[in-house]
């Protein structure tokens, strides 16, 4: 994406009307706990088209009505909030528009502007009597307020637009190395949200990798089982060869910051299991994804032509997970292909036992943390036997992170733990030369 549009879309988000006028309802439906629903309607000369809506009136967003033949239409020409508290009874609406829609009380608030009527806020619910003089007497208040935020904001765009669209075009007339952005837009982004100008830069740094993908590099560290010595698995980690210079996980939190997150993340899936089948059959892959990503149809479509069961997902943990049924549901359908899951940082970060039983992984990942001097340190030793015992019980399997002595490796034996990875067994290494110790 070249830099205008970066800004483009990144204004857009900010301050674009549709989402401005999306946002009332949504706040407004909250507000008002009788409503179902909560329509914006803008008006013309003819009539008045529903642009945005929250709750039971989300599936009329595009309609169009008549200025004339409903109470939306009336609001508007007399400029007064207008209830109805029984539609069925009520001669000044569309009965049958509002069976069909389930409205049987109703409040219009006109939207003005330089005294005149630009729009209706329409807040219903389907049974009678519904709304109070409290609740008229609010929305009344807000009418302003509503008013002033929607005109604002197709104003704030226009003129953003029109000064981004300005920068572009001296753009295009300067020559050599300029930071991204002119100080126009810059002043624009930092003015309108609050990082908008950071987003900005880190979107200049990350979409470079994602338009170039040589630019990220995956190296393999191995997986062993304690038992038997031998490689069980192989985690991908990346590795960026772009500007400027800073650890991988600096890079996907930097892109989370400016939307990129999934697809940063599912450019590093994809480059790691174009090359499973290069591995022997016997030896898994896990692939790092994070809550978010692994819900994305973009990750369904980057493993869609691998073997899921040679692939483990590491369920990244550095972030809160925002809605677990469906998280859950989503690991569900994977499992059913084949894939398993394991969670990564156990014993740092958000990890914690309920998260465990909520995704119920077939693999527990114990954070350094609490591998590191787990020989010596009764605590940790302790809290690691804990952990071992609660994967038995749960149908997991423990793998050891960061194994770095012979001492930690003899300890972690003696307590069960099945898996380990880390300098000890093994680095990180480019495919071609972990290959060459696998077969």
């Amino acid at each position: 994406m070249a830099e205008g549009q970066q800004l483009i879309t990144a204004l857009g988000d900010a301050v674009h009307p549709m989402g401005v006028m999306q946002r009332v309802t949504e706040r407004t439906l909250e507000l008002m706990s009788s409503a179902f629903g909560v329509m914006v309607g803008l008006a013309d000369q003819e009539g008045i088209t529903y642009v945005a809506g929250a709750g039971n009136q989300v599936e009329l967003v595009g309609t169009r009505v008549a200025m004339g033949q409903s109470l939306s239409g009336l609001s508007i020409r007399t400029s007064q909030v207008l209830r109805s508290d029984d539609t069925e009874e009520d001669a000044r609406v569309d009965v049958e528009a509002c069976r069909r829609h389930r409205v049987r009380s109703l409040v219009c608030v006109p939207l003005q502007r330089d005294g005149r009527a630009v729009g209706v806020l329409a807040v219903n619910a389907p049974e009678p009597d519904v709304f109070r003089d409290e609740d008229v007497l609010t929305l009344t208040q807000l009418a302003a307020f509503i008013t002033v935020a929607i005109s604002s904001a197709f104003d704030l765009y226009r003129v953003s637009a029109e000064l981004v669209a300005l920068g572009l075009d001296q753009r295009d007339e300067d020559v050599g190395d300029r930071e991204p952005g002119s100080a126009a837009e810059r002043y624009v982004m930092s003015v309108l949200t609050a990082g908008g100008a950071s987003r900005l830069d880190a979107r200049a740094r990350i979409e470079p990798v994602l338009l170039d993908p040589e630019l990220l590099a995956v190296v393999y560290q191995p997986v062993v089982d304690l038992d038997t010595g031998h490689v069980y698995a192989v985690e991908a980690l990346s590795r960026f060869a772009a500007e400027p210079v800073r650890p991988p996980d600096r890079w996907f939190a930097e892109a989370h910051t400016c939307d990129l997150g999934i697809a940063l993340e599912v450019l590093a899936v994809s480059r790691a299991v174009a090359h499973l089948d290069r591995l022997p059959e016997q030896v898994a892959m896990t692939i790092n994804v994070g809550p978010m990503a692994v819900r994305s149809p973009l990750f369904l479509e980057a493993i869609a032509g691998a073997p899921h069961h040679r692939l483990i997902v590491e369920l990244t943990e550095h972030t809160v997970v925002d809605d677990y049924p469906e998280l859950v549901a989503s690991l569900r359908s994977l499992r059913r292909t084949g894939l398993r899951v394991a969670i990564d940082d156990t014993g740092s970060g958000y990890s914690s036992l309920a998260h465990i039983l909520k995704i119920a992984p077939d693999f527990i990942k114990l954070d350094r943390e609490l591998v590191s001097g787990v020989d010596l340190d009764p605590v940790r030793r302790a809290l690691a036997m804990a952990l071992v015992a609660f994967a038995a019980d749960t149908g997991a399997q423990i793998v050891a992170e960061g194994v770095e002595t012979a001492e930690e490796l003899a300890q972690l034996r003696r307590l069960g733990v099945a898996f380990g990875q880390g300098f000890h067994l093994g680095r990180p290494a480019p495919l071609d030369e972990l290959i060459t110790h696998l077969t």
